[in-house]
């Protein structure tokens, strides 16, 4: 096993990465309440009557803008026997001095076996190193596996978007959350 950092990615190497998305029986579900003096917003955890799938395809656009990103030099990617099985994409955010991990994706055949954890820890000690003040990321509140991970992973919810997925935002909908880790 060895990480290094990624140059390109090849349409094969996202081949081998297989299919991105995730499955969760729980959701956090969102209740804001507004009062004249106050405004306050309160994520619970539910179980779900359904399991939630979501599958997700990166598009032409999102493996173009995904290139570029890789270029910057803050991406990395875990490879056995040769073979990319995960990988960790990460963006410099200078107007805030953190970095930005935009796509973290673990082969199936390799999830729970601590290999998106010694990505996340990689990309880390590269803030660390560069002097950031913080890495962050973003996901979705349907995606309890990814919140739990990333809670033992260090990373506290931060913000919440309720409309980034949608303009109509209603119970079902899913909606995004920020995550960020300080560097000490």
């Amino acid at each position: 096993m060895e990480i290094k950092r990624i140059e390109n990615l090849s349409q094969e190497d996202w081949l081998q990465l297989g299919s991105f998305g995730y499955q969760s029986t729980q959701k956090y579900e969102l209740t804001k309440v507004v009062t004249q003096g106050s405004f306050s917003m309160q994520l619970t955890l539910i179980n779900l009557d359904d399991i939630y799938v979501k599958e997700e395809l990166n598009s032409t656009d999102d493996l173009k803008r995904y290139a570029e990103i890789i270029q910057l030099g803050f991406s990395y990617g875990l490879f056995m026997d040769g073979r990319l099985i995960a990988l960790a994409i990460a963006e410099p955010q200078h107007w805030n001095n953190t970095l930005m991990i935009w796509h973290l994706q673990v082969n199936a055949k390799y999830i729970r076996k601590g290999y998106g954890r010694l990505l996340i820890d990689k990309v880390y000690e590269l803030a660390q190193e560069k002097g950031f003040r913080a890495v962050t990321l973003e996901t979705q509140n349907t995606n309890v596996p990814a919140i739990h991970f990333y809670l033992q992973c260090g990373y506290q919810i931060e913000g919440i978007d309720v409309s980034l997925y949608s303009n109509n935002p209603s119970q079902n909908d899913e909606i995004a959350l920020y995550m960020r880790k300080m560097i000490k």
